[in-house]
């Protein structure tokens, strides 16, 4: 995805306001990937800041989490290795607060389920799906069939609803392109019949939603 990126902390501690990732970047690239790191042969997930249309990396985080998302505002905290003086590099605590960059036409969000029945879903039928349309909220909430506090994602039409449209609980970011990302996580079951309440593994594809206007009849005939 395309973001303004700003972070949080200076080698673990808070800043007093948010500073640049990347100074003198202005628009840049975020992707959430696995990679296999130094002296570690298991894949470990990052997320990278790249210039648009190019692999080099300006900037990495470690294990990142999605803290947050309200409007286009997206929020990843992780590990930050800074190379210190001595050669050997340091973690400490980061947060990059993302700003998206927003296609022209763009309304709100659209989500495809990537499971059905706690089983994936064969990415063709994916693409395939409607998918629904509306506004996509990520915040921290308590979960009663979990008994917990944990990050759920919750999609609402954009005409004012009693209830979301859908609800992911436990929720994590899977990874990121330049224009897509999937959150994983789980889906709670109301009780029906005699069967009992159940929670069964979920998974949304998300892409911004964009509305496609009508041809101009010149444009048409150029199709033809």
């Amino acid at each position: 995805m395309k973001v303004w990126v700003s972070r949080r902390r200076e080698e673990g501690a808070a800043l007093a306001s948010a500073l640049p990732v990347v100074d003198g970047a202005s628009l840049l690239e975020l992707v959430v990937v696995e990679v296999t790191l130094d002296g570690n042969r298991r894949p470990a997930k990052v997320a990278r800041l790249r210039p648009i249309g190019e692999q080099r990396i300006l900037a990495q985080m470690l294990l990142p989490k999605l803290v947050k998302v309200h409007g286009w505002n997206l929020v990843l905290s992780g590990v930050e290795e800074v190379r210190m003086e001595y050669g050997k590099p340091r973690g400490f605590a980061q947060t990059w607060v993302c700003k998206l960059w927003v296609p022209e036409q763009a309304a709100g969000f659209r989500v495809r389920h990537t499971y059905e029945r706690g089983a994936a879903i064969p990415k063709s039928a994916i693409h395939q799906a409607s998918g629904t349309r509306g506004t996509l909220v990520v915040t921290t909430d308590y979960v009663t069939p979990l008994q917990r506090h944990t990050l759920c994602a919750e999609m609402h039409h954009y005409k004012t609803a009693t209830f979301p449209a859908g609800r992911l609980v436990d929720c994590h970011i899977e990874w990121m392109s330049d224009n897509t990302f999937e959150l994983g996580g789980l889906q709670v079951w109301d009780a029906h019949g005699d069967r009992s309440q159940w929670v069964e593994r979920a998974g949304w594809l998300c892409e911004f939603d964009v509305e496609q206007r009508e041809l101009t009849k010149a444009e048409y005939r150029m199709l033809r």
